[in-house]
């Protein structure tokens, strides 16, 4: 199980940057020459005061009795 990550933003918007800003930091810390992770990007775009998150992340798909289920799958440990 992750971390809990610490947020001093007071909006959803503000914690979503902060939680994409620490995957980054892990994916950085588990990357390797062999094995690149870089999987979450964070475009800034300081004109139009805007900033593009991009993740792309492993999905588990289940189901059983003809209900399916989507979640995310760990990659980082």
């Amino acid at each position: 199980m992750a971390a809990s990550v610490s947020s001093s933003a007071t909006t959803l918007e503000g914690q979503f940057v902060d939680i994409a800003r620490e995957i980054q930091a892990l994916e950085a810390a588990q990357s390797t020459d062999e094995v690149p992770i870089n999987n979450v990007q964070i475009d800034t775009d300081i004109e139009s005061g805007t900033i593009t998150v991009t993740a792309t992340i492993p999905a588990v798909l289940s189901g059983s009795a003809g209900a399916v289920t989507l979640t995310a799958g760990e990659y980082l440990s």
